[in-house]
């Protein structure tokens, strides 16, 4: 799918939440994306990236299974660029995102820094599920509810990034069995 398709499909669904959500009876339980401020966004989308280019690094040279490594760098590298882009916009609205990483991702990369092949393996997947999911929400507020063009533009152009990183995630955990294995194929 082409770069201008799968926005396009981005912005398609934030249209469908909205008018979905506008539509909705008086007495529904229509669910609203909460609103989010562009400092809260660029500081929360800055520590997730830098989380996933220290946990990327971290798959690149521990993991067992050429899948987690290869994971490691692609997202290593793509957040990274992310990073840099949020920096910009940063920059032009004078806002100053935190340095480093949470209390919880920090946690979390000094389990997976004490853990080597299979479990590492198993714990850095489950690790980036979770946060991919969070960046996918997170984007979506952003590119809803953001307080200018340039982060609801920056949140709508990163959406298909987190949410490809996701998907690839999601295949890699169905294709493992219990034991981190590779599934119907020789142990990677």
């Amino acid at each position: 799918m082409s770069r201008f398709t799968s926005r396009l499909c981005i912005a398609a669904l934030a249209l469908g939440l909205v008018a979905g959500s506008a539509a909705a009876p008086a007495g529904a339980a229509a669910q609203q994306v909460p609103d989010i401020t562009d400092a809260d966004f660029l500081g929360q989308a800055a520590q997730s990236n830098r989380f996933e280019i220290v946990t990327g690094k971290l798959a690149a040279q521990r993991g067992k299974s050429r899948a987690v490594r290869r994971l490691g760098r692609q997202f290593a590298v793509h957040h990274t660029a992310a990073l840099e882009q949020g920096a910009a916009v940063a920059a032009k609205l004078g806002i100053t995102p935190p340095e480093g990483l949470n209390p919880q991702q920090q946690a979390i990369a000094e389990a997976l820094a004490d853990r080597r092949g299979r479990s590492f393996d198993r714990a850095w997947l489950k690790a980036q599920l979770v946060a991919h999911e969070q960046a996918v929400a997170l984007h979506l507020r952003g590119a809803l509810t953001g307080d200018t063009a340039d982060v609801r533009t920056l949140a709508i152009t990163g959406l298909p990034v987190v949410a490809g990183h996701l998907g690839e995630l999601s295949a890699t955990v169905a294709d493992r069995d219990d034991d981190g294995h590779h599934r119907g194929h020789e142990h990677r």
